[in-house]
């Protein structure tokens, strides 16, 4: 099951070309020491780590690694990812499972991913869907946030992020939303809890929280309004549906390329983005059926990621057919080309090499 959900979570890129910073790891990582050339970033310490989550069920403190960096400094200030990581950057791949919906500046936490990337670098993330789990209440994050919390320069999550998460966080599992049971209309924090919350960030504490809550389609949308602003330097490279019984979305994220006209390279991720938005399925409310009963969400859900897996590979097929027949016709071009020497040997064994390539 593991190894299932890591190979969904990195997909298509080969992580043992090139090395690689895993962020928040905690006690399951995604990258093995022993598959890849791996290093761990994490706010805290080890120590920090079994501080913080002692007695927590769902976290085995035997399977928490030792980072190699970590954000908050001695003094008790936290740093950027870049400035954790300088002096072991830079890598080709960063992966992040259930991270960028913690960091309390988007804009600025993708920026210095960038920069501790190799020019052709990619960030592979795996995202909790706020459809199926805690988060289902809230409003999906919104553009207007994610910039007001980079001009803020937000090192900790806001009090905005830390109210809205405490104070509408349900008991909720993936597994009673895709069976499509009501989420709770009872908060799972009591008051007194969110305004002890709120007391600690405003002490300066740093308040882990989802600071964005987040769909596929939402983060389409959200990538596609920082991409036309200007504020990120990573064309979506893939994104993916939340699998049916499951509760997150998986995304590979590529650097732009800098040398070409920036302008132009927004645009064609731009409408690569837009693509793939198109692929997913409807994030709104399930249609009804021609008896006017309800279709159950699963079942539409589930149709729908048949339909855009298709596609996917679709494209793939269609790809690779592409490049079939440009090497084909390079392949006759030379012979047309070379046959006009009159040189009978090399037109035999291009003759030859177009076969095999008919025979394929």
């Amino acid at each position: 099951m593991r190894a299932a959900r890591r190979a969904r979570i990195v997909g298509d890129i080969d992580l043992r070309r090139g090395r690689c910073l895993e962020i928040g790891p905690l006690a399951n990582p995604v990258v093995d020491p022993d598959v890849a050339d791996v290093r761990y970033v994490d706010v805290v310490d080890r120590a920090g780590l079994l501080a913080h989550y002692d007695g927590n069920p769902a976290v085995d403190p035997e399977a928490i690694p030792e980072p190699h960096f970590w954000l908050t400094r001695p003094d008790g200030t936290v740093s950027t990812l870049a400035e954790a990581v300088a002096a072991d950057a830079p890598y080709q791949h960063v992966v992040a499972s259930h991270v960028i919906e913690h960091v309390p500046d988007m804009v600025g936490w993708l920026r210095d991913v960038a920069q501790v990337l190799t020019g052709d670098g990619a960030l592979v993330l795996a995202v909790p869907d706020r459809r199926y789990c805690f988060d289902v209440h809230r409003t999906p994050a919104t553009v207007g946030q994610v910039l007001q919390a980079h001009l803020d320069g937000d090192r900790t999550p806001s009090v905005r992020a830390v109210l809205d998460h405490f104070m509408k966080a349900v008991d909720y599992s993936a597994e009673q939303a895709w069976a499509g049971e009501q989420p709770p209309t009872q908060g799972s924090h009591p008051i007194d809890d969110v305004r002890r919350h709120v007391a600690r960030q405003q002490a300066g504490d740093y308040v882990d929280c989802h600071v964005w809550p987040l769909t596929p389609r939402g983060f389409a949308d959200l990538m596609d309004d920082l991409l036309a602003l200007g504020e990120v330097d990573f064309a979506v490279e893939r994104l993916t549906a939340t699998r049916v019984g499951e509760q997150e979305f998986y995304a590979t994220l590529r650097r732009l390329d800098r040398t070409r006209e920036p302008s132009v390279a927004i645009e064609e991720a731009r409408v690569a983005l837009a693509r793939m938005r198109s692929d997913l399925p409807d994030e709104s409310p399930a249609p009804r059926d021609g008896d006017g009963g309800l279709v159950p969400g699963h079942v539409v859900a589930d149709l729908e990621q048949q339909l855009a897996e298709t596609r996917e590979r679709l494209t793939r097929v269609r790809a690779a057919r592409d490049r079939a027949r440009r090497q084909r016709d390079r392949g006759r071009a030379e012979a047309v080309t070379v046959g006009s020497t009159g040189d009978p040997g090399v037109v035999a064994r291009l003759g030859r090499r177009l076969g095999r390539g008919r025979g394929r």
